[in-house]
């Protein structure tokens, strides 16, 4: 039942973290909830469309009690990035949480990667590991028109 739910959510364009269903569904662990989607996904030829890491942005936000200029800091990082490929394959909690941590970086506001992972429920070596791939890709030279 949290597979099929976790599903409908994707399909509808409300993705929520496996996270939130094992918290949720405390019988069901994460790891269980995701082999069940995979076996909807496999069986029923679901067609999921790919998690914009934009729809986490304010979540993570309002979390940690960021400003309007940072969240939308954040979204023009993404836009950038989402140009150059550099958010396909990535988790998309993840990429969120970097382009925040980068956004406030340039914003000026004073919060950490700890600060940040935890809001978004992921670790700190994967906000630092995203921070690092969107640096990389958005201060490289842009792509050719």
């Amino acid at each position: 039942m949290a597979a099929a739910t976790y599903a409908a959510c994707r399909m509808s364009g409300m993705p929520r973290d496996l996270r939130e269903f094992e918290r949720a569904y405390p019988i069901v662990k994460r790891k269980t909830i995701a082999q069940g989607y995979r076996l909807l996904v496999k069986n029923l030829n679901l067609k999921i469309p790919v998690v914009d890491p934009a729809l986490y942005i304010r979540k993570i936000a309002s979390r940690v009690k960021l400003d309007e200029r940072t969240v939308q800091e954040a979204l023009n990082l993404l836009n950038k990035a989402a140009e150059r490929g550099a958010t396909v394959g990535k988790d998309p909690v993840g990429i969120a949480a970097a382009a925040l941590y980068m956004a406030c970086q340039e914003t000026m506001q004073n919060i950490t990667q700890k600060d940040i992972a935890r809001a978004a429920g992921v670790t700190e070596v994967t906000v630092r590991n995203r921070f690092k791939g969107l640096k990389e890709i958005l201060e490289s030279a842009p792509p050719a028109a």
